[in-house]
This record gives structure tokens, sequence and C-alpha cells, in this order.
């Protein structure tokens, strides 16, 4: 695998030294709808099950370490920035909603 393909694959998985022959985890990839344009997210699970796990609800969420985390692996045009925020938000709380122990 190319220098370029290692990095990309870190990023996707958290590590840098990460290959495909590893047996690297899979990151999943979602639909939502921003605004009035349907956008596919990688990674939205993953966060999700964190906040989940570390007993977040949709109103003590911190969304903006949730972003974060999202624009390390997904592009999003500065100008969705806020309409993003919004999506990921609503996403949370039926995500939370139907997770919630």
């Amino acid at each position: 695998m190319s220098k370029i393909g290692k990095s990309l694959l870190g990023k996707l998985i958290g590590n840098d030294k990460s290959c495909c022959c590893c047996g690297p985890s899979i990151v999943s990839v979602r639909k939502i709808k921003v605004a009035d344009k349907d956008m596919n997210i990688a990674g939205l699970d993953e966060e999700f099950k964190k906040c989940i796990d570390a007993g977040k609800t949709p109103e003590n969420l911190d969304a903006e370490e949730l972003i974060q985390n999202l624009l390390k692996i997904n592009v999003i045009p500065e100008k969705e920035l806020e309409n993003f925020k919004a999506a990921v938000q609503k996403e949370y709380a039926i995500y939370w909603q139907s997770n919630k122990l």
C-alpha cells in the first residue's frame, strides 16, 4: 500500500500505521439530510456510540467536540457547518432515543 493510502486509512481508523493486511475496523457511512441536501457522513455511528457509552443525552451532548471528531474524516464546506451541526444534533437525538439504556 502506498504512503498516501496508509495515511488515509490511518485517518479513517485513527492510526497512522495501519494497513489493510492488519484488518482495520470498518468505518460506517450514514446518509443524513443537511439543509435540503443528502450527505454521506463517515464515522457517525461510531461517534454516536461513544456518546451513548459516555452517557451523553441530546441535552448534554458536546456538539462542538462531536463535530470536530467528524471533521477529521469528513469534508464539510465551511458554509454548511452550521446546518451540518444542526443535522448531526437532530440525528443524535433520534439515535439516542432508539439506543438509550
